[in-house]
């Protein structure tokens, strides 16, 4: 196992490098905020953009739990991982995490300052200290459960769409921008608005949301259909809407949408 390290402050941008420069130097996994990356893919962890307090996002960052670092070890003997990049705001703190994982001691480390050009870094320091946003270097898709309810978006390098540099923009929970909460009322209007547009639908009677641990949800809707219709085509068709609705409208992943026939009218 060869391993490598990206230094710098934090937001001045090496999430954003750090796919570059593994591409460029052949190494195969990179470590950063919790998470192992390697080919588009999270291999395991959980992000240290997902907690709720800079506190608590530092322990995830530097895998203080035992189970984090159980999770990450076994994922890179599981995916034969020959070489990774670890991230990190400081060199005590990659060697710090090389020594976690059980990692050879660091080969090369590279730093953010020797990449990037000041203005690059004076940039990237915008976009996350003005801005809240934050890079994470893998595809919206690969993330996307993980950070359900958070704003995200592709970001592709200098408008290269190559999809083994696409990366995610999002911000935190822990922003100063703050956290947001979003009604169930909010997920009742979406729900009546979109199934109020199919066919043969008469009446929406009742809308439920029940939230997971993961700001996930579950959708539970009564309606009322004129009879005669193709019960099956129109259950259908409510749950891909009411799914795509409110994930397009909030970024809020809908887990199930369950539909309930109540009753069946004569046209």
């Amino acid at each position: 196992m060869k391993t490598f390290a990206l230094v710098g402050k934090s937001g001045t941008g090496k999430s954003f490098r750090s796919l570059d420069i593994a591409h460029k130097n052949n190494i195969e996994a990179v470590i950063d905020d919790g998470l192992l990356i390697s080919h588009n893919r999270v291999l395991a962890g959980k992000s240290a953009k997902h907690e709720n307090s800079r506190m608590a996002s530092v322990k995830r960052a530097i895998f203080a739990e035992d189970s984090h670092v159980f999770s990450i070890k076994s994922a890179i003997l599981s995916n034969n991982i020959g070489s990774v990049l670890i991230l990190g705001t400081s060199e005590k703190m990659v060697n710090q995490i090389a020594q976690r994982l059980d990692l050879l001691p660091i080969e090369k480390i590279f730093y953010i300052e020797d990449i990037a050009t000041p203005e690059e870094i004076k940039l990237a320091s915008n976009m996350r200290n003005i801005q809240g946003k934050h890079i994470i270097p893998v595809p919206v898709f690969e993330v996307k459960k993980q950070f359900s309810g958070y704003f995200l978006r592709s970001l592709f390098p200098h408008g290269r769409r190559d999809k083994e540099l696409e990366k995610t923009i999002m911000r935190p929970t822990y922003s100063y921008l703050g956290n947001f909460r979003i009604a169930p009322k909010v997920f009742s209007d979406i729900c009546k608005y979109e199934v109020s547009k199919i066919d043969d639908v008469s009446d929406v009677l009742k809308v439920k949301s029940i939230s997971d641990t993961d700001n996930c949800i579950d959708i539970y809707i009564d309606v009322c259909l004129d009879f005669p219709c193709d019960i099956p085509q129109i259950s259908t068709d409510i749950q891909s809407r009411v799914s795509a609705a409110i994930e397009d409208s909030t970024s809020i992943i809908v887990n199930n949408v369950n539909v309930f026939i109540k009753s069946l009218s004569n046209m």
